[in-house]
């Protein structure tokens, strides 16, 4: 998931509070800091923003056709890591082929906006980054060092040309829309004189966050043969008694926040038929891996 801004102020604004009062207003700022410590309450408990967009592709671009088309032409196996392994390259394949119909389609969301009503614009989300990067196994010491993360981003040509027209709907969007002219928006990045595809890859080689914190891939539920690592049933395959439950069996980032699809693949895994005693459940965090013993005690730990 490719993050970028589009930096626009706004010199109407006049509602208050804002987002911005939790840096320009100390009065206000205390006060949002004391009931978040007291009932994690009030604008700290707002993440991101308080309003946001999910659009597809032909709503935010009218050339969705013609980079279905290119996606469809592409060498696909080109665009990965020079030693990825046939199946990998099968499943990416497969990918591309589901993402030139979603390019098409106005049931799958690409762009994200998320806003969070201050004096400048918010985050711009590309859900559907096509770009694959790596996750290795420190081969010097695998159990006292951190896996090798390399995001490759924007290593397929295609999506600084996605990113790029995300930038220009959103501009459209701000400067030439007679709902928000009263605001007297003020665009500072990547600025008006960014207009070509060149120039939009430029500023994004720049300006692009390789993540939004939503990493998925790792542990697939795909097809043994499409580089797969777990079953329907979320069993790894070639490994007896565990099965991985987190956003790592998901193939590709859903055209939403991971959070709630997460908590959906761990609702769904409770439900029967009831796992057996024996079996391990691999939940991946971000401070490591912790086997955890499923079965009639799953719902305790």
């Amino acid at each position: 998931m490719g993050r970028t801004l589009i930096v626009v102020a706004v010199r109407g604004l006049t509602v208050k509070p804002s987002s911005d009062d939790l840096y320009s207003n100390v009065t206000f700022s205390n006060w949002a800091s004391s009931v978040w410590a007291a009932n994690k309450t009030g604008p700290y408990s707002i993440a991101t923003g308080n309003g946001g967009a999910f659009l597809p592709y032909p709503v935010i671009s009218s050339r969705w056709d013609d980079i279905a088309k290119n996606l469809t032409a592409q060498d696909h196996a080109k665009y990965l890591a020079a030693d990825a392994d046939p199946t990998v390259v099968a499943g990416y394949r497969a990918q591309m082929q589901q993402f030139t119909a979603a390019l098409r389609s106005n049931g799958t969301a690409f762009y994200n906006l998320v806003m969070s009503g201050g004096a400048s614009s918010g985050v711009l989300v590309d859900l559907h980054p096509l770009s694959r990067g790596t996750v290795n196994i420190d081969v010097s010491n695998p159990a006292g060092k951190e896996p090798l993360v390399d995001y490759r981003v924007l290593s397929n040509p295609l999506d600084p040309v996605i990113m790029g027209d995300i930038i220009r709907f959103t501009r459209k969007y701000h400067m030439n829309n007679p709902l928000t002219a009263q605001l007297r928006p003020t665009e500072f990045a990547p600025g008006a004189s960014v207009t070509t595809d060149k120039q939009m890859a430029d500023y994004l080689v720049d300006s692009l966050s390789p993540s939004y914190f939503h990493p998925v891939g790792t542990c697939s539920m795909m097809p043994r043969e499409l580089g797969g690592v777990v079953d329907e049933e979320l069993k790894v395959y070639g490994v007896q008694n565990l099965r991985v439950v987190d956003a790592s069996i998901m193939p590709t980032i859903p055209g939403a926040n991971t959070c709630q699809t997460t908590y959906a693949i761990a609702e769904k895994v409770t439900e029967p038929p009831v796992w057996t005693n024996d079996e391990l459940c691999l939940q991946v965090t971000g401070r490591g891996s912790n086997p955890v013993r499923v079965g009639q005690n799953m719902m305790q730990k």
